[in-house]
């Protein structure tokens, strides 16, 4: 055996012949031989006589109560379609296509009448994850849910926040969304 149990491995990386382990988590088949996929620790279970990598920092998946962060997409109707980009508390961010959707009875305590009036395509927005499958449902209800980055209609700048609405310098525009307390405090990349 070329590596032993708690070694640093990287993708290439031999791990043993196929004959003595079968490919597990983390690990690939190739001509008779097994080989790390990720960046991790191996692990071999002698129970399954399987070689396994688990990865050191993993690619984050979308689970039941994450907060997460991302982009409207779409608004059609009662829903607001949500392009998923980072998990909060995670160091990477979600590097697979993830679309969650908000309903209008999800988005505030208060009623909504219109999406129009919450969000707008482009705006960042923190969001809860209530339901992954199967498909992945979304909740901004509670004070730092929302909008956390929205953008003017007319020219497209990042807008500062007065009080409860939304303010254009360049356009002198107010605009409402369903703020997060957390608008402004967040840092991150210009578009």
């Amino acid at each position: 055996m070329h590596t032993k149990t708690g070694d640093l491995v990287a993708p290439g990386d031999l791990l043993g012949a196929h004959e003595e382990w079968m490919p597990g988590e983390g690990t690939y088949e190739r001509d008779g031989f097994v080989y790390a996929k990720v960046f991790g620790r191996v692990g071999y279970n002698e129970d399954k006589l399987e070689a396994v990598v688990e990865a050191v920092n993993p690619v984050p998946t979308v689970k039941e109560g994450d907060v997460i962060y991302g982009t409207i997409s779409d608004r059609r109707g009662a829903i607001a379609t949500m392009d998923i980009t980072l998990i909060e508390g995670r160091s990477r961010s979600v590097r697979t296509y993830h679309e969650g959707t908000i309903h209008i009875s999800k988005i505030s305590k208060d009623y909504t009448d219109k999406i129009e009036g919450v969000f707008l395509k482009g705006d960042i927005v923190r969001a809860k994850v209530i339901q992954v499958e199967p498909s992945i449902q979304l909740t901004t209800m509670g004070k730092s849910f929302g909008v956390v980055r929205g953008y003017c209609f007319n020219c497209r700048r990042a807008m500062g926040r007065q009080e409860n609405t939304l303010y254009c310098e360049q356009c002198e525009r107010r605009e409402t969304r369903k703020l997060s307390s957390l608008y402004g405090k967040i840092k991150m990349k210009e578009k």
